[in-house]
């Protein structure tokens, strides 16, 4: 028996999600069924990294199955490909250790939720992306979403029936960036997890903070008290993708910390940065290159990389270094 490691890519508008359904249509029904005839056996259960919702895409999803069967990696690519639907497309298929599991071996997750900003709807980005057509001050967007990195209680950003499902609501968040182009409003968020419907409401959220129906101390008070109301409200599920399964520890742990430590006496702040991470962390020291170097030495420290930064999440802080000149942007505590 062999243990298959397949990506796939789907265009979640058709699907009322991923997990099977008695009484609708899911990407794991089509796909369990199109493993069936392709084998020309009973459709198998395959296991998914994660349970998307209605209208939900996916553009790097992880599933595992365990098959009987001799074909090649590339014939199951080739087969499964010419079988399934236009809106679902497998991606790469690798055989994997018997103990390997898509969900239960997850290291990190990484969404991306998208908006239409432009005036009118886009045609061409229905049930793609949320449209929402007004101006969007993606610097208050961002000095939000700082606040979420790091180590929290996200209980204010979970559906309430969700936080039955789960054993705990504390979730690392790695990074969490805003853009927009062309446009287009992008927000990314990877971390070792979410709760029910967590990215939606980071999302809306985000955009509360762009309106000033929400400040920072809002947030903070969301963070601190996992009270609903100070958090935004839930965007639509068209505009979310799930973007990147990682199963490599080594990619959000040991290697960017070791590069980072190494690197440690190119450390430096600029005026502004040092006066951001005093006011957020209530130092009064100046010293804050020393006191971001005492932070990143200390063992249980995790560092992430994304884009043009690290993410170092130190002792009661997450430290944000630009990955270039090694110059520190921000902190902001764990609360």
């Amino acid at each position: 028996m062999r243990n298959l490691k397949v990506f796939i890519a789907y265009n979640g508008a058709d699907y009322h999600g991923f997990q099977r359904q008695d009484n609708a249509v899911t990407v794991q029904e089509v796909v369990e069924k199109a493993i069936g005839r392709l084998l020309k056996t009973e459709p198998p259960t395959i296991y998914g990294c994660s349970r998307t919702d209605t209208g939900v895409h996916a553009r790097r999803f992880c599933f595992n199955v365990h098959i009987d069967s001799s074909i090649p990696c590339d014939g199951f690519i080739k087969g499964m490909n010419t079988l399934l639907p236009d809106n679902i497309a497998v991606l790469s298929c690798e055989d994997a250790d018997e103990e390997f599991h898509a969900r239960y071996c997850t290291k990190a997750k990484e969404y991306v939720y998208l908006i239409n900003n432009k005036p009118t709807r886009d045609v061409f980005l229905q049930k793609l992306a949320y449209h929402y057509p007004y101006p969007l001050d993606v610097g208050k967007m961002n000095d939000a979403a700082a606040l979420l990195i790091g180590e929290h209680d996200f209980s204010a950003f979970c559906r309430a029936e969700g936080k039955t499902r789960v054993k705990t609501t504390v979730r690392t968040i790695y990074s969490l960036d805003v853009s927009l182009s062309g446009g287009v409003c992008e927000i990314r968020i990877r971390g070792n997890g979410f709760l029910y419907n967590m990215v939606r409401i980071v999302a809306g959220t985000l955009i509360y903070a762009s309106e000033g129906r929400l400040n920072l101390d809002d947030i903070r008070t969301a963070l601190e008290t996992g009270n609903r109301a100070y958090a935004g409200k839930t965007l639509p599920p068209e505009g979310l993708y799930l973007s990147e399964v990682s199963y490599d520890e080594a990619q959000t742990d040991e290697d960017y910390r070791e590069i980072l430590l190494k690197n440690l006496p190119k450390l430096r702040v600029t005026a502004a940065g040092r006066e951001r991470v005093k006011r957020n962390m209530y130092l009064k020291t100046d010293m804050i290159v020393d006191w971001c170097r005492r932070k990143l030495n200390r063992e249980e420290t995790v560092v992430t990389k994304k884009g043009k930064n690290y993410y170092a999440v130190a002792a009661g802080c997450t430290i944000t270094i630009n990955a270039n000149s090694y110059t520190i942007i921000t902190a902001h505590p764990h609360r």
